[in-house]
């Protein structure tokens, strides 16, 4: 994922990679739960139903992507993947569903960071001058699951959001858009997009304002601990 900074490596980013690299977990394992539920047995094999992190690297998403993003000056969050065998999957149905596990998993933790910053709890003063640092953490990294949800939903190869309308696309497309130098190209492109177009994120923060204002969550806590977690800007 790409995410516009100058890096300035605290502790708090520093832990903030590390859950986001659970995050990552949970976000594959999802998918995998929903295979071997829809006929891939293979998954349990190739120990997918676990959350070690071993399992889910992947020498593009986990290693060359995050040192690209790191060398363009943005915060090398790390990625995984899965190796799902589709034809063992009971209906292009399950297949779709496997997709949107992903996405879906994330959204869930960003209502489980949020939620403690729910003004109906009454855990957290969000007109207080400062917060604890906690507070901060789980805003920055129920905002970088929200940001995750919306990215993965991109129709475009290989983000799952495109894997969930592949079966809608005439067959010389999907074929032409499994080779390799077309997902590269369009990795690429997306890359270029979110590094050099400044308001390439203003649709997701419009998203996160929308829906944290559906919720009653406070989306300012959210960005605040955004911008301090990963930017270390003041509050």
């Amino acid at each position: 994922m790409c995410i516009l900074a100058s890096i300035q490596f605290t502790p708090l980013l520093f832990a903030a990679v590390l859950c986001w690299l659970l995050c990552v977990c949970v976000h594959e394992f999802a998918h995998a739960l929903v295979a071997y539920w829809g006929g891939d047995r293979s998954v349990r094999e190739k120990g997918y139903l676990s959350l070690d992190p071993t399992k889910f690297i992947d020498p593009i998403f986990s290693l060359l992507v995050p040192a690209i993003i790191l060398m363009m000056g943005g915060i090398p969050l790390p990625g995984g993947s899965v190796r799902i065998d589709r034809a063992a999957l009971k209906s292009r149905n399950w297949a779709v569903g496997m997709s949107a596990a992903g996405p879906i998993s994330n959204f869930v933790l960003f209502l489980l960071f949020a939620l403690p910053l729910h003004p109906a709890l009454g855990i957290v003063d969000r007109f207080a001058d400062g917060q604890p640092t906690w507070v901060y953490f789980c805003g920055a990294m129920a905002t970088l699951n929200f940001i995750g949800t919306l990215f993965n939903l991109i129709p475009c190869p290989p983000l799952d959001g495109y894997h969930m309308i592949e079966h809608k696309l005439p067959w010389e497309l999907q074929n032409a858009l499994r080779q390799p130098q077309a997902r590269w190209a369009c990795l690429r492109c997306s890359f270029l997009i979110f590094m050099s177009v400044d308001q390439a994120m203003y649709p997701f923060l419009w998203m996160l304002v929308k829906v944290c204002s559906a919720l009653g969550l406070p989306v300012d806590l959210l960005i605040s601990g955004y911008s301090v977690v990963l930017f270390n800007q003041s509050p």
